[in-house]
């Protein structure tokens, strides 16, 4: 019996960043899980390291008082920012949030959203990354927010 040890596995938000960041690819439906496809993710543009997502918050989103929930605006970012990092590590590597700080800056109302995701070092271990969440026109920051990401191997 033949053991393949040559097979990697592989995080599959990572195998679909960089294919397509390297095609160069615009305006891609993102529907790799379903808190992707919940927030109607679509990858902008990328490059390795940088990221640019758009997000739609539905009515669904809304808190008490009439704007969209933080931990919502909270996950747009995180998304960004895995991605920022995965769109630099090699198949077989992942990454997980350890520690995430969001400034909220203005208030959001139902719509589609851009987080703009750069990561600012990704070393064998950990990775560190910054990103910006602004309303559609780019005209209202709504938040903005710092990570580090731990850089471990695929299960």
């Amino acid at each position: 019996m033949r053991l393949d040890t040559d097979v990697v596995a592989d995080n599959p938000d990572r195998a679909l960043i960089h294919e397509l960041v390297g095609a160069a690819s615009h305006n891609v439906p993102l529907r790799t899980n379903p808190a992707l496809e919940a927030l109607q993710a679509l990858l902008v543009q990328g490059s390795p390291g940088a990221i640019t997502l758009r997000f739609s918050a539905t009515a669904r989103s809304v808190q008490g008082n009439g704007v969209i929930a933080g931990g919502m605006l909270t996950s747009m970012l995180d998304f960004g920012m895995a991605f920022a990092i995965l769109s630099k590590l090699p198949k077989g590597k992942t990454c997980a949030t350890i520690s995430l700080t969001v400034n909220m800056q203005s208030p959001a109302q139902t719509g589609d959203f851009l987080v703009d995701a750069n990561a600012t070092r990704v070393g064998g271990r950990v990775a560190f990354v910054r990103a910006e969440l602004y309303d559609a026109e780019r005209t209202r920051l709504i938040a903005d927010a710092v990570a580090s990401f731990a850089v471990l191997d695929v299960r």
